[in-house]
């Protein structure tokens, strides 16, 4: 014990106290035993206080200072925490789904220790409910999942291993939802296990997903199916399109869409589609797509736009089936609708849908249309003896004829049985609609071979032309059907017009006839003149006459006008008659201004054959001398002096002894071989033969015509006869004429028919084309000659390309017209043949020329495959100018050689 006695104890006393605060309470606890009795305090104590007034300062600096700090720091720690926590529970409550701690414990119960408030958004409970209890969050579990889900967490909580796990909640009848565990295990001390995560709802990336399953699933389907950037740039293809297409992916991949582009559709169809699209979005229709195997497959295309949250278009989806099969069955269906089944010609119901067209053209275009019936003669004696086999044979060959007979436009349709109908449109003036009908009684009655045996059989056609008859499309049908009737009647193999229109164009009324009358009368008949030339001479011989009409409404018309309609009636005569006194006028008017010309007159069959035409022609020529009647020309047309050979061969030789020249026109056609024409030209005796000019303009493309007018030449000269060719248009058909023997001619490549006044002009400016005199060299070498004859190839080749554009069995492929080296002037140009102008400089020019005329046929055949027409009639014109380019350039240039 510590006496206080003395200030030395209480001071040691002091410091032990202060020592045992710092030190530890051991030391207390012996401070406290060294305290004196209370009885002795009272005299220290004065003692302490002086000695704690001493102490203070360093108890605070070295107490009571630090403690304050501490405190200040755990204060300031635990606002930091709480900080912390607060801003960790405002994450937790913002981030999406479930933040928690889901403890498991060794018995098997489970509690929630945290859980923020996505708890309740999801499994529709408070984190409160389940925090010492949470069985609840197993009992909304899908029980398809259930099982997995547990045996999941008892994995985790074994191994210790992060849980991660899909799984789906159901709350009664409503949907699914589906959610994405992810949590990390922590093994606590008392042995239970603690996890730290969160769990997402991942019900619209599930909705997506199976949506995107199952749009892979219908990518690829049976249809092809393509996707395309805004700039239709291939992005993706399925399996189905690269069938369909027969390009691999890769050919198709980053390619735009247009490699498809097969040319059948132009610019407005793809204009009317984008302009769809534009507007609502999709487009469907069929499309015609050239494959990788250059074939054109018919697809039924569905465009769709893709666009994104604003509405703008991100990409194009297209879906392509095809329906060829379809198309077949169209096809057939629409041919057994529209088209007899026998004969594949169109059927009564296709036909009156041609005629409402055909009409409203022809009314538009001032055009002549001709609705016909057709019946056949003698058909059922055929079809009775040699069988109904023969018969359908008989059908077919007649339906075969009828469709050669007539044009690309026009209609030949069966109505049944063995009759048949016709449209025939377009036509200018009546004549030429009997020009076609003519020829199709012709062909018709041409003989048959069926089953090895010769039928013969004949059409009886009644015909109605519009607008003159301007009834309806039946009413016309009824007309001609009346007509039909009446040619069967009246002898059968023939044709005539319904009465309106037959007595129009025929004249059967005095109306009509006397209107010609009265139009010679008065003088409105005026001759027209064209020249005949001796291109070998280079000097003009005579003038072929023809009677032109000019009709005070109409003008002037040609004798194709109004010919054909006196021809049969005695009116020809007397304008024949006028013809000679009119042409014998001129002879003498020539005579006196110092021209020496013959004129040739045309004489009708009626005329020639008439009782008093010898008599007649005596009567005009009485007045002039022999050099004037030596000077006129009789033409008399082939088949008119066929119609009775010894007549008519009687009146030629007359006509001859009179002092009159008489030549054959039309020579060529009347006879069917030239040793016929050698035996029948001793009993006509004429003195020149006129080569027809279908012969003439078809010699230089056609091998046939022009070794037929060879033939004839060669049958003029053996007979001692002046031939003459008609219709000549280009030099080379000139030069070739010459070379085969032929010199005199005439034609619109030397001069068009002209007034007597104008005539006199033209004869004083006439000069010859030079390249009428080849050398006899040049003949014989042919250089000059082949590059003509080549040249007028090439132009019947540019006229076919453009014919057969309508012809819809015609295979023409842009690339064969794009190769410049198949046609004749290609091969000459490239062969040796044409070495003799390989060093003159002009001769490229036409090499570019004739490139570029196969160049436009290509885009021309192109365009037209593709329907488009507007294009496609811009580069017919370009085509023929560039043919006509070449012509001039070729003439041009052998004119420039010759001359040199």
């Amino acid at each position: 014990m510590i006496s206080i006695k003395d200030s030395q104890s209480v001071k040691r006393l002091l410091l032990a106290l202060v020592g045992a605060i710092f030190v530890d309470e051991t030391l207390v606890m012996l401070f406290i035993d060294m305290l004196p009795p209370l009885s002795h305090w009272h005299t220290a104590l004065l003692d302490a206080v002086w000695l704690l007034m001493l102490l203070f300062p360093a108890i605070y600096f070295l107490v009571f200072r630090p403690l304050k700090t501490q405190l200040t720091q755990q204060e300031q720690a635990e606002i930091t925490r709480q900080e912390a926590v607060d801003r960790l529970q405002k994450i937790a409550s913002q981030a999406p789904g479930i933040v928690f701690q889901f403890q498991l414990r060794l018995d098997g119960s489970c509690c929630v220790p945290y859980a923020n408030e996505g708890l309740f958004k999801i499994y529709r409970v408070s984190p409160e409910d389940v925090r010492e209890d949470a069985s609840y969050v197993f009992t909304v579990v899908h029980p398809d999942d259930l099982e997995n889900h547990r045996a999941s967490i008892q994995t985790s909580a074994q191994d210790l291993t992060p849980w991660i796990q899909e799984y789906r909640l159901k709350f009664g009848e409503e949907p699914e939802c589906w959610l994405l565990g992810n949590a990390l295990p922590q093994r606590l001390a008392d042995g239970s296990t603690l996890w730290h995560g969160f769990i997402t709802d991942i019900t619209e990336r599930k909705q997506v997903e199976t949506e995107l399953q199952i749009a892979a699933t219908a990518f690829e389907s049976q249809e092809g199916m393509v996707i395309t950037d805004i700039n239709n740039v291939i992005i993706k293809v399925n399996q189905a399109f690269i069938r369909l297409t027969g390009y691999s992916s890769e050919e198709l991949l980053n390619r735009r869409m247009n490699i498809l582009k097969s040319g059948r559709h132009d610019a407005k169809f793809y204009a009317a589609m984008w302009d769809s699209i534009t507007r609502t979005g999709t487009w469907q229709g069929e499309i015609w797509n050239q494959l990788k195997n250059a074939e054109v497959l018919p697809t039924f295309v569905t465009i769709t736009a893709v666009k994104n949250n604003e509405g703008e278009v991100i990409n194009y989806v297209a879906t392509y089936t095809d329906i060829t099969e379809r198309k077949v069955t169209e096809e057939k269906i629409n041919n057994l609708a529209f088209y007899d089944s026998l004969t594949q010609l169109p059927n009564r119901v296709l036909l009156a849908d041609r005629m409402h067209q055909t009409l409203a053209r022809c009314r538009r275009n001032q055009e002549i249309a001709a609705v016909c019936m057709l019946d056949l003669d003698g058909f059922k004696q055929v079809n009775d003896t040699l069988g109904h086999a023969a018969g359908d044979r008989l059908l077919r060959d007649v339906a075969q004829r009828l469709k050669e007979c007539i044009r690309q436009e026009d209609t030949a349709a069966r109505f049944g049985g063995d009759e048949f109908a016709l449209l025939l449109g377009g036509f200018a003036t009546v004549s030429e609609c009997e020009q076609t009908l003519a020829r199709i009684v012709a062909a018709i009655a041409a003989p048959y071979q069926i089953f090895g045996q010769v039928a013969h059989i004949s059409a009886s056609i009644g015909v109605t032309l519009f607008p003159e008859d301007s009834g309806d499309p039946d009413l016309l049908l009824r007309h001609a059907d009346q007509v039909m009737y009446e040619v069967k009647q009246s002898g059968k193999n023939g044709y005539k017009m319904f009465n309106s229109v037959h007595e129009m164009r025929n004249q059967t009324t005095q109306d009509f006839l006397k209107k010609i009358d009265e139009a010679l009368a008065k003088g409105q008949f005026e001759l027209y003149y064209q020249p005949k030339v001796d291109c070998r001479l280079g000097k003009v011989v005579g003038v072929e006459a023809s009677v032109c009409w000019n009709h005070p409404v109409l003008g002037m018309l040609a004798p194709s006008e109004f010919i054909p309609v006196i021809e049969h009636d005695d009116l020809i005569v007397a304008l024949g008659e006028w013809t000679i006194q009119s042409a014998l006028l001129q002879l003498n008017e020539w005579r006196e201004t110092g021209f020496n010309l013959h004129i040739s007159v045309n004489i009708s069959a009626r005329q020639l054959h008439s009782q008093e035409f010898l008599r007649r022609l005596q009567e005009l020529l009485a007045g002039y001398d022999a050099e004037i009647i030596q000077r006129l020309e009789l033409e008399i047309v082939e088949t008119a002096a066929l119609k009775d050979v010894i007549a008519g061969g009687d009146a030629i030789r007359k006509c001859r002894a009179m002092g009159v020249r008489v030549t054959l026109d039309d020579f060529g056609t009347g006879f069917s071989s030239l040793v016929q024409s050698l035996v029948r030209l001793n009993h006509l005796a004429v003195d020149a033969l006129k080569v027809d000019l279908s012969f003439v303009s078809d010699m230089l493309a056609d091998p046939e015509d022009r070794a037929l007018v060879e033939g004839v030449v060669g049958l003029a000269a053996s007979s001692r006869l002046q031939v003459i060719a008609k219709g000549v248009k280009y030099v080379d058909q000139i030069v070739m004429l010459m070379e085969l023997g032929c010199d005199v001619m005439q034609g619109s490549g030397l001069a068009s028919p002209m007034s007597a006044k104008r005539m006199r002009t033209w004869l004083a400016v006439f000069t010859p084309d030079p390249l009428w005199g080849l050398p006899a060299s040049y003949l014989t070498s042919r250089d000059y000659f082949e590059l003509l004859l080549t040249e007028a190839n090439h132009r019947s080749w540019t006229n076919r390309v453009i014919a057969n554009l309508d012809d819809p069995c015609d295979d023409t492929t842009p690339e064969s017209l794009l190769d410049h080296q198949q046609c004749r002037f290609g091969q000459w140009y490239s062969d040796e043949d044409a070495s003799h102008f390989r060093n003159i400089s002009e001769f490229d020019a036409l090499d570019a020329v004739h490139q570029n005329i196969h160049q436009i046929s290509a885009h021309l055949c192109e365009h037209r495959q593709a329907g488009m027409d507007v294009e496609a009639d811009a580069d017919k014109v370009q085509l023929l100018a560039e043919q006509h380019n070449m012509t001039s350039l070729v003439h041009h240039f052998l004119a420039d050689e010759l001359l040199k």
